[in-house]
């Protein structure tokens, strides 16, 4: 079993979304969370939907119990008792009721979780300290604990010896007669010196722990605090912007161009005419024919491998469709097109485009069942290979708000994964091809699962894609998909 291990979210989303992007793909069984989903942050209710929704296991952060009313507000400093007060407005009482259902503490096979200590878990004392961490091992067996709390990663070790002692932190095996407490840091609000989130793999089978720092962006984060109007504070994640210590370009040249002719490079040729280059090049060709026809011919059954394989790959696009302005159309109406009729495999799906990583292995129709409602059926024999069916173009500015949404039902025996992503080009060129990837773990009626997410268009983006798309091998059918302007 491979756990990822977060917390301290802090309603930081796009920190949130880059570390679930993270867990996708390392791949794990179960997610654990300390606790402190909400509180510092701007996004308390996206963060807590999306959390509710991925995460396995939960335990109550102190941000938590003061929200459900089971810590007192005064034991917080005035900046922090401000933005649990803004929380409180942004959630419902839907919200405090889940928070007043997560433990204190959650055991696994070998391993506790905790937010803060295990000796005293309700009054959250921080473990900062080599010593601070005796308590907690003399008041629980498990050789390996995990906690968050101080936002600040480490590990405590204990061996033969007796001696505690606070390790950087580092991925290791576990070993006998040795207990571990590994506190993995905070998705949102990191406090060591580096913005980027942190959390942890642990592999029960194999006694390992592996750390991950995970970049997000920190500007989309910035403007949901502006937005927000939340105060700052001494030590605030956005004091950590690596950009902030960057010296002026010309500080940072290493080269100081000389002014003497005495100290220009010497032995040099001015210029050189391309007719006298490629004089030379047909030399150089000359000479090496023997030797290319040789490693051709070494390479010849490579070479007739990849072009079979990528033989195998087919886009059938379903139109030329005009790039959709998101601003010109009304807030919440969807802004993709959906089949209205049935279309056989291998015929072009309107709106949409099509591509199989096996043609021979896969297919994409468009089929209407006994309710006349068209459905997407995607089917594949092998997870070998990714299909993907892909929306047209939908124009957007940065910081504008989406919903996207999809409704999935695998059949019997389906066997791999099967995604809404949002990818997202920039004004510059770049383009973020998983700046969205959503699994349907929102159970429906009938099967069916959704896969849902809230989205801000990040810094310079021009554009985004929505795709439906998995490696998988059985039968998916897709109701619907949408984007709309929030």
């Amino acid at each position: 079993m491979r756990y990822g291990v977060v917390s301290d979210l802090h309603a930081n989303s796009p920190a949130w979304k880059a570390v679930q992007l993270d867990l996708a793909s390392v791949g794990v069984d179960r997610i654990v969370c300390l606790g402190d989903v909400v509180g510092y942050g701007p996004d308390p209710a996206e963060v807590l939907e999306s959390a509710h929704s991925a995460i396995h296991h939960f335990v109550l952060g102190n941000h938590d119990a003061v929200l459900c009313g089971k810590m007192d507000e005064d034991l917080f400093s005035d900046a922090a008792r401000t933005i649990v007060r803004w929380t409180r407005g942004q959630l419902g009482s839907a919200a405090v009721r889940v928070f007043a259902g997560w433990p204190l503490m959650l055991t696994g096979p070998g391993f506790r979780c905790a937010h803060a200590d295990f000796a005293r878990p309700a009054l959250f004392p921080y473990l900062v300290e080599a010593e601070d961490a005796a308590a907690s091992w003399a008041a629980v067996p498990e050789p390996l604990l995990f906690v968050g709390h101080s936002h600040c990663p480490a590990i405590h070790v204990i061996g033969a010896s007796g001696t505690p002692h606070r390790i950087a932190p580092q991925d290791f095996v576990l070993e006998a007669g040795k207990r571990y407490i590994v506190n993995v840091g905070s998705v949102g609000q990191s406090r060591d010196g580096d913005p980027r989130a942190s959390y942890c793999l642990y592999d029960a089978a194999r006694g390992t722990v592996h750390w991950r720092r995970i970049p997000f962006d920190l500007d989309a984060y910035r403007r949901a605090v502006e937005r927000a109007g939340l105060p700052r504070w001494e030590g605030d994640l956005l004091d950590l912007d690596p950009r902030k210590a960057l010296r002026p370009l010309r500080e940072r040249l290493d080269f100081r161009p000389p002014s003497a002719a005495s100290k220009a490079a010497k032995n040099v040729i001015d210029v050189l005419d391309v007719s006298t280059l490629r004089r030379r090049v047909r030399r150089w060709q000359a000479a090496s024919v023997t030797m290319a026809a040789a490693l051709l011919a070494a390479a010849a059954g490579g070479a007739a491998l990849w072009l079979h394989r990528a033989g195998r790959t087919q886009t059938i696009a379903g139109g030329a469709e005009a790039p959709i302005e998101a601003a010109a159309r009304p807030a919440e109406v969807n802004l993709l097109s959906w089949p209205a009729e049935a279309v056989e495999a291998g015929r072009p799906v309107p709106g949409w485009t099509v591509r199989l990583g096996d043609r021979r292995a896969q297919g994409a129709a468009v089929e209407t069942g006994g309710d006349a409602v068209p459905r997407l059926i995607l089917e594949s024999r092998s997870a070998a290979h990714e299909m993907a069916v892909s929306s047209g173009v939908v124009l957007a500015r940065p910081g504008d708000r989406f919903a996207a949404e999809a409704l999935f039902r695998p059949a019997e025996g389906f066997e791999g994964s099967i995604v809404l992503a949002v990818s997202v080009e920039r004004a510059s060129g770049g383009r973020l091809d998983q700046f969205v990837v959503k699994e349907p773990n929102l159970r429906r009626r009938e099967g069916w699962r959704a896969a849902r997410e809230t989205f801000e268009m990040p810094a310079g983006a021009r554009s985004m894609r929505v795709h439906l798309r998995g490696r998988f091998a059985g039968r998916v059918e897709i109701a619907g998909a949408s984007l709309v302007r929030k």
